[in-house]
């Protein structure tokens, strides 16, 4: 039978007509699955930017890839510009600079025939902040040249100040990291403000850009005159951005860590009611929105200023919240046992009798292994002085090297072959941080307890993905452990050195060397030495005799 008179006799056998239906619906349903349009990309990119702006923007990759394929298919060189621009924008924003630096020039090149100098400027922007983040600075500049050249191209309008605006801010921050004059900076901050005063407030999505521009010009003014040792000034700028944020329509949380700020910087002047005003102010606005981090600073700071002012329930009041904070998961733990310990003492009233005979019987236990448990305690005690011998004769040998705990990272040959520690960015960018992170051991700015991942991050001018890398690869630990070890050999080497040390409180000695609280310090104390602090002291007492 032939293949037209199956179909007419077997599959259509209503006749010809309806076959000829058939072939007709299904070449017309394969073709519009094949058929690719601008209209069908631009439909594309809306659930690609979707994705952009969610808790999930690496979902939107796999979709701008599939974009990107059919804009060159059919030669849409504005999707394709359009596709390069939100990939930057979410590798950077994922902290992935490799990816922002290496982004493939054909999104350039397509932007460029098609005069798209908006989505070049942002582009070469954002390659500019990623070498910078990188510690890469001049490769830094030459983006940010670039990024300046194509964004004075974009047509007058709310779209060109913006860009140049938020450039001129960034190039700001990148100088600063530069160590370039003050002078320079100055200028490009005030160049960033008047690019952000001439944005129009018609377009009423650009208001909150606006201003929000110029508030995040005053608070770098404020944090360099800050750093300068021009309180005066630094004052006046922070209070500048605050008016903007009290009658602007600017991010709440950009407000909210403008108010912790607030709180910072007069305690540290020692105008602890003012301290106090906008932290309880940043509670208040915290409150409408989430932020557990901003929340545990301001917890800090009306701990430390109602101390000062002599309120010690409140900073009592405020000291508990910031550990609770801190530790929730460790509350979490510890209701949980709580509640178990609540059901056996139940179980015990219920079943006295036959508890009785267990605790007769485990007393016999207890007494056929006292000898052994007391020539194994003799043993351990031995175990733990021998440590101790070997640790005061390292510190006094190595007075002048860095810290024990923190220097047990020099093995790299034995991280050479672990994938987790495949490079994630440039050897000389490595270098560069390892040498940061030295300052920041040798200024001792780990004894701070305020001290955390984006904390120190910050100080050494990387991101906290960078930071922890670093750590892992180089000191073989993670960023907690690193911190403890930095603190508690600090602290070893107070007490072996200075008898002062020996008379003070473990309170005290918790507070001195950046822990939340004394139970939390002698716990690691003990973990890295084998003995609570009370016992180390004890030691080196009787030695010191």
């Amino acid at each position: 039978m032939g293949v037209f008179r199956f179909f007419e006799e077997v599959v259509f056998p209503q006749g010809v007509g309806m076959m000829c239906l058939f072939f007709v619906f299904w070449s017309n349903f394969f073709a519009a699955q094949k058929v690719v349009t601008e209209e069908t990309i631009n439909k594309q990119f809306d659930t690609a930017l979707h994705y952009v702006t969610s808790d999930n923007p690496e979902k939107a990759i796999p979709i701008l890839n599939e974009i990107n394929n059919n804009c060159k298919k059919i030669g849409y060189k504005s999707g394709i510009a359009r596709v390069g621009n939100a990939l930057a924008i979410i590798y950077f924003n994922s902290s992935d600079y490799n990816k922002v630096i290496n982004l493939s020039d054909d999104f350039l090149k397509a932007a460029d025939e098609v005069q798209d100098y908006g989505r070049m400027s942002q582009i070469y922007r954002l390659k500019g902040c990623a070498y910078s983040e990188l510690g890469l600075l001049k490769k830094g500049d030459q983006e940010y040249s670039l990024a300046l050249h194509y964004a004075e191209k974009i047509n007058p309008g709310n779209p060109k100040y913006y860009a140049l605006s938020v450039i001129y801010g960034n190039l700001a921050s990148h100088l600063i990291r530069s160590g370039t004059p003050w002078n320079s900076v100055y200028a490009n901050i005030n160049k960033s403000i008047a690019e952000a005063k001439k944005i129009s407030e018609t377009q009423e999505d650009y208001i909150s850009k606006k201003y929000s521009l110029i508030a995040y010009s005053y608070i770098i003014l404020a944090n360099e005159y800050f750093k300068s040792g021009d309180q005066e000034r630094a004052g006046e700028y922070y209070l500048k951005a605050l008016k903007i944020h009290e009658s602007k329509p600017v991010p709440l949380v950009e407000k909210v860590v403008l108010v912790s700020e607030l709180g910072s910087f007069y305690n540290s002047r020692k105008e602890y009611d003012k301290a106090v005003e906008y932290a309880e102010y940043g509670l208040a606005l915290e409150k409408k929105a989430s932020f557990p981090q901003l929340r545990k600073g301001l917890f800090e700071t009306l701990s430390k200023s109602y101390l000062e002012l002599h309120e010690t329930e409140k900073s009592r009041k405020y000291l508990e919240m910031f550990t609770a904070l801190n530790d929730s998961i460790s509350n979490i733990d510890r209701k949980t046992l709580s509640n178990t310990v609540s059901k056996q003492e139940q179980e015990y009233n219920d079943s006295i009798s036959r508890r009785t005979y267990a605790y007769a019987l485990l007393s016999l236990i207890l007494i056929a292994c006292g000898t052994a448990y007391f020539l194994y305690y003799k043993k351990k005690k031995q175990g733990q002085i021998q440590k101790i011998e070997n640790l005061l004769k390292q510190l006094k040998e190595q007075k002048d090297e860095p810290a024990r705990f923190a220097d047990t990272g020099s093995n790299q040959d034995s991280l050479i072959n672990k994938e987790e520690d495949i490079a994630i960015m440039p050897p000389e960018a490595e270098e560069k941080l390892l040498e940061k992170l030295h300052d920041f051991e040798k200024q001792r700015l780990y004894l701070e307890r305020k001290v955390s991942l984006p904390y120190v991050a910050s100080k050494i001018e990387t991101n906290t993905k960078y930071l922890s890398y670093i750590i892992k690869k180089h000191k073989e630990k993670d960023f907690n452990k690193y911190i403890n070890d930095l603190r508690i050999d600090y602290i070893i080497r107070k007490i072996s050195e200075d008898p002062a040390y020996r008379q003070y409180k473990i309170n005290v000695l918790a507070e001195e060397t950046g822990f939340s609280s004394h139970s939390k310090f002698a716990t690691v104390f003990k973990a890295n030495v084998g003995i609570s602090p009370s016992e180390f002291i004890r030691y080196v007492n009787k030695k010191g005799n």
